[in-house]
């Protein structure tokens, strides 16, 4: 297996914990590329992806892009039945997390802490206080079904992780962060799950220098 990916990316993030989660990052050829310096627009990520993002995993003749479908394909590859439950029920669940963080949680959690964190440590400008107020008001209202959602388990299908935390939990490093305004006081049980989510061996290797310093 080849993974083009690249640090402080809660997609790439989620992708190398999912290959570390089952055990099979020792057998993957990793290329970490700089975004910043153009390293990305390079022919053999062009191939595997047409639209040049990250992360791209090509395994044989199969390219993999898009990190939840890509984090789905290796669970069930890998027959990790209790990590992504492939009976209806499951999978429902874990499908329907997925697209809730697409279109709303972490949609909204970008917006913050690009203006907030991203942006600020590269060098892009100050935040822009309009468009986090913007995103504050959507993040707010969608933290609190998860907060509900966490009331009663540790983890977002019950006591055990799965690839829905993975999924869900992408941003966990830079929502810890400082800087990041998230208002994780008001929101108690999503902030104890991201600690929680931290502490897991797969997700605590995947953690850059960066990363691993703003969540502490």
């Amino acid at each position: 297996m080849k993974l083009f990916t690249t640090d402080v990316s809660p997609n790439c993030r989620r992708v190398e914990a999912v290959l570390h989660q089952l055990g099979l990052y020792g057998e993957t050829d990793v290329h970490r590329l700089n975004l910043l310096a153009g390293e990305h627009q390079r022919d053999d990520l062009r191939a595997a992806n047409p639209n040049v993002k990250l992360p791209t995993l090509v395994l044989g003749d199969i390219n993999l892009w898009e990190s939840n479908p890509t984090m789905i394909y290796l669970c069930d590859r890998a027959g990790a039945e209790t990590f992504c439950p492939s009976d209806s029920r499951g999978r429902f669940e874990i499908l329907r997390w997925m697209s809730w963080e697409v279109q709303h949680y972490n949609r909204a959690l970008a917006d913050i802490v690009w203006e907030t964190v991203a942006k600020p440590g590269f060098g892009l400008g100050d935040p822009d206080p309009d468009k986090i107020e913007a995103a504050m008001g959507n993040y707010c209202r969608f933290a609190a079904v998860l907060n509900d959602h966490l009331a009663d388990q540790d983890y977002m299908l019950g006591a055990q992780p799965t690839v829905a935390d993975f999924a869900v939990g992408a941003y966990s490093a830079l929502v810890l962060h400082p800087q990041s305004q998230v208002p994780l006081a008001d929101f108690p049980n999503v902030k104890a799950w991201y600690v929680r989510l931290e502490d897991l061996p797969a997700w605590a290797k995947t953690a850059s220098a960066p990363q691993a310093a703003a969540a502490e």
